[in-house]
């Protein structure tokens, strides 16, 4: 029989507070909640099996208490419209003036449209740039015809995927994605993807199994680098 799982105070904080958000945001029900929370804030060998009410009392007593307490959003009030003021009637204009003026209108609705969608242009630009970190071209690629099999691994945090991507930078060429990155974008192209199983969830999980070429790493950097040391030589 596996150990019973007891969860610190932060974890039983962070699946309260997410299957509270869940319940008022997406209308799951209480238990719904607690097991979708469960798989997008606990990781995977942190999780208990939220099988009934009876294994998670507590956790249900809470949630009813927050839901029950939530304080409502008070409308906005009303706005109150001034009265209305006759306002002059303007000097009439020569037809010369009013063409004249019409032209500056275009030209101003112009260049602020031009600009609205040079900005927009701006940040699509510096969202790809973030997705695809295309390397400069190499010289060397071309003379010595050598080949780098790209592989993403997910999972890994900051010290850590400075020190694998140094270390392997000759055989791999490595993409380290974070997982609250990787549920929320596509898998870019690779021969591999490295799911690092202590630091991944189940939704995160089932969207990479459908690749063949996915691996769970099944422990920490030690089992990463012998994967990478021996059947990562085989792609």
């Amino acid at each position: 029989m596996s150990a019973k799982i007891r969860w610190t105070d932060r974890e039983r904080e962070l699946v309260l507070s997410k299957a509270t958000e869940l319940i008022h945001m997406h209308g799951y029900n209480t238990m719904e909640a607690l097991r979708q929370a469960q798989q997008q804030v606990i990781a995977f060998n942190r999780q208990r099996p939220l099988v009934s009410r009876g294994y998670c009392v507590d956790l249900v007593k809470e949630i009813k208490y927050r839901t029950a307490n939530v304080v409502p959003v008070k409308p906005a009030p009303a706005l109150i419209q001034a009265p209305k003021v006759d306002e002059p009637m303007p000097t009439p204009m020569s037809v010369l003036d009013h063409s004249t003026s019409l032209d500056s209108l275009i030209n101003a609705l112009a260049k602020q449209v031009a600009e609205t969608f040079k900005q927009h242009v701006k940040v699509a630009i510096k969202e790809l740039e973030h997705e695809f970190k295309v390397e400069k071209h190499n010289p060397a690629y071309a003379a010595t015809g050598s080949f780098k099999p790209k592989v993403v691994i997910i999972g890994l945090l900051g010290d850590q995927v400075h020190s694998i991507t140094k270390e392997f930078q000759d055989r791999y060429d490595i993409k380290c994605i974070d997982t609250d990155r990787a549920m929320g974008m596509e898998p870019p192209s690779a021969n591999a993807y490295l799911l690092m199983k202590n630091f991944i969830n189940h939704p995160l999980y089932h969207k990479y199994q459908v690749y063949p070429q996915h691996v769970l790493i099944d422990g920490g950097m030690s089992t990463l680098r012998m994967w990478l040391n021996t059947k990562g030589q085989e792609l």
